[in-house]
């Protein structure tokens, strides 16, 4: 049985150049939105079993103003650091699935506004080991106003697909540590955890962060608050794969530049459950170097107050 995440739409604009010498259309010919791809969802997951069959899709709109032909592949997918850049090269025993992948067409043509339903199929091997496998269904489009062009418009954009192989799955995480600031010079208010996988099975991390004003308890900053862009800047729920060490970031762009506030810091995993709390005090640089030089210009007046002291009794002696 196959599961689709939430469905959302992703835009990839991206720009290289294709030099082909007999053009005779400038590159200044394109404008932002005349390719325009659009594929959703973003990801899947997927439940397999060893000898089975499947079958899902990806939804694919030309979303821009000129037509254009998509071509769809498949890559492995991994993760190239902590920060989860991802990786589209890397092969190991947990990117087989991209030799699992076929699809009944692999181009497709799309007319402004027009939106297709892409197909493909997944034939499982009999005899595989329970576990992840990760690939991305990759749509590109290479198409510009016309064939003659100097210039290519390229739009690539990946689905990610997390698969889950019926058999032995062994399940195993460790917290590496975990970032609450107790004091900032500036804002953005950030905190940060990071977990290592020690599995053969994806999970999900539930990260979230809540700051209260101190002296008003009252929230300032919640799990559920959206930003303009519709995102939870406050919550996420990240993927990590087997083998991988991830690190999360939450951060409040609109913290002020001055305040004191008490931020709780919520943090599951597995069977796993921590939470962290502590004291922020938000100060602007100019402030804390004003406060830091009138401190100093304390201590040398009592310093001088005491060298004048001991010298009157020195005279009289």
């Amino acid at each position: 049985m196959l599961r689709k995440s939430t469905l959302f739409y992703a835009l990839i604009y991206t720009l290289t150049c294709l030099f082909n010498f007999h053009s005779q259309i400038p590159a200044s010919a394109l404008e932002v939105g005349d390719i325009v791809l659009e594929v959703r969802p973003v990801e899947q997951e997927l439940d397999l079993e060893p000898g089975a069959n499947y079958s899902s899709s990806v939804t694919i709109k030309n979303g821009g103003r000129l037509p254009f032909t998509v071509n769809l592949s498949v890559l492995p997918y991994q993760a190239l650091n902590e920060n989860y850049d991802p990786d589209f090269s890397t092969e190991n025993s947990y990117t087989n699935l991209k030799n699992w992948i076929t699809f009944p067409r692999d181009s497709i043509h799309l007319e402004p506004g027009e939106e297709v339903e892409a197909e493909f199929h997944i034939s499982v091997p009999k005899n595989i080991p329970g576990g992840g496998q990760y690939a991305a269904i990759i749509v590109q489009t290479r198409d510009t106003i016309n064939e003659e062009a100097t210039f290519r418009t390229i739009g690539q954009i990946a689905s990610l697909l997390y698969a889950h192989v019926e058999g032995e799955e062994h399940i195993g995480a460790v917290m590496m540590g975990h970032k609450l600031p107790g004091f900032l010079l500036s804002s953005p208010f950030s905190s940060s955890v990071t977990v290592k996988n020690d599995g053969n099975i994806d999970f999900r991390v539930s990260h979230s962060l809540t700051v209260y004003d101190f002296f008003t308890n009252k929230e300032v900053f919640t799990p559920e608050y959206k930003d303009a862009d519709g995102k939870t800047p406050g919550r996420a729920t990240p993927i990590i794969l087997p083998d991988t060490t991830r690190t999360n970031t939450l951060t409040w762009e609109g913290a002020p530049q001055l305040g004191v506030f008490r931020a709780v810091q919520h943090i599951s995993f597995l069977d796993q459950e921590y939470t962290f709390e502590r004291l922020v005090v938000v100060c602007p640089i100019w402030l804390a170097l004003g406060a830091a030089f009138i401190v100093f210009l304390i201590i040398l007046w009592i310093v001088l107050i005491i060298r004048g002291r001991r010298g009157r009794r020195l005279q009289v002696m």
